[in-house]
C-alpha cells in the first residue's frame, strides 16, 4: 500500500518496535511489553466484534462461526473472544507475582484456558509471520490452525488456502502498517467463496484505502465507523509522539485525541457484501 509505506518511511526509527517480543517461544515478554505501554486494543475491539458476530448471524443465519485473525500473535484476540477473560487478566496471568504462568511448563498454560471453557461456537484461524508465536497459540488450542507466513512476500499455498477456506470473519486488531493490501488480498482470495465479512483496526496514522480497494476487487463495500474508533495504546516517546501526530497532520488525520490524552487511537473499518450490514444498526 502506497500510503503505508509512505507513513511507515516518515515515522520510521520513532515508532516503537515490539519486533523481539513477538518471536519468542513463550508470550511472557510480548505481555510485558505492551503493559509498558497499557496497549488495550483487543480489549477495546472485544465488544465491537461481538456486536458485528452478532449482526452477521443474524443475517447468515449462523451460529458457529470461523475467523480468520491477520496478526494474531499469540492469539490474544482467539484467547479474549472465546473466553469471558479481559487483557488484564492475560497480564496479570503472565506477569502477575503470584499464580503467574511460568515459562516451562505448557500443560500449566493450557489448562489456564481451558478451565476458562474455551467458547467451540467460535473457530479461530490465525495468521501471523512469527512462528513460534503462531505455534504456541495452536498447541494451547487457541487456534484451529495457524498460518506462519509473510504474505507480503509470498503466495499461500494450497494446504494453507484450505485451512482458510469457508470463513466467516477476516478481523486485525494491530497489523495494518506492517501487511498492506497484498496480505490482505491473498487471505480474502482464499476465502471468497464463503463471503465473509472483514473487521479491522488501523492505528493512526496508518490510512486503510488501499486495503479497502483491494476488497473492492471482491465486492465488498468498506465504511469507517467513527463511533468504533478506540485507544490502541500509549506513545512510547516524546520522538514517537512527534512523528505520529507530524504524520497525521501531513494526511489530514483528525489527532485531537492523540494531541490532548497521550494515546494513539485505531480507526475501525467493516467490509462486507452490499447490502448485508445492517448499517442502521452497525454504523
Amino acid at each position: 500500500m502506497v500510503m503505508a509505506n509512505a507513513v511507515s518511511s516518515s515515522i520510521e526509527g520513532a515508532k516503537q518496535d515490539f519486533s523481539a517480543a513477538y518471536n519468542c517461544r513463550w508470550p511472557h515478554a510480548y505481555f510485558r511489553a505492551h503493559l509498558a505501554l497499557d496497549y488495550m486494543i483487543p480489549d477495546r475491539a472485544k465488544p465491537v466484534f461481538e456486536r458485528v458476530f452478532a449482526d452477521y448471524r443474524r443475517v447468515r443465519r449462523k451460529t458457529r462461526l470461523k475467523i480468520i485473525d491477520i496478526g494474531c500473535s499469540y492469539g490474544i484476540n482467539a484467547a479474549l473472544l472465546r473466553t469471558d477473560l479481559a487483557l488484564d487478566d492475560l497480564y496479570a496471568a503472565y506477569l502477575g507475582s503470584s499464580g503467574s504462568l511460568s515459562r516451562r511448563h505448557e500443560i500449566e498454560h493450557r489448562a489456564f484456558f481451558r478451565n476458562r471453557a474455551l467458547r467451540d461456537d467460535i473457530q479461530f484461524v490465525g495468521v501471523d509471520p512469527s512462528f513460534r508465536a503462531v505455534r504456541y497459540a495452536q498447541n494451547l488450542g487457541l487456534l484451529e490452525a495457524g498460518i506462519p507466513a509473510d504474505l507480503e512476500t509470498r503466495n499461500l499455498t494450497d494446504k494453507e488456502r484450505c485451512a482458510l477456506a469457508d470463513a466467516d470473519f477476516v478481523i486485525s486488531t494491530g497489523c495494518v502498517g506492517y501487511a498492506t493490501e497484498r496480505t490482505f488480498a491473498r487471505v480474502y482470495d482464499a476465502s471468497t467463496t464463503s463471503r465473509p465479512w472483514v473487521v479491522v483496526f488501523a492505528m493512526h496514522p496508518f490510512g486503510y484505502d488501499g486495503i479497502a480497494a483491494a476488497l473492492g476487487e471482491f465486492a465488498l463495500e468498506t465504511r469507517l465507523v467513527d463511533r468504533f474508533r478506540q485507544r490502541q495504546r500509549r506513545f512510547s516517546t516524546s520522538a514517537e509522539r512527534q512523528a505520529i501526530l507530524t504524520a497525521m497532520t501531513e494526511l489530514g488525520m483528525e489527532d485531537s485525541l492523540e494531541r490532548t490524552t497521550g494515546y494513539i487511537y485505531a480507526s475501525c473499518y467493516i467490509s462486507a457484501p452490499p447490502g448485508e450490514v445492517l448499517y442502521g444498526r452497525i454504523l
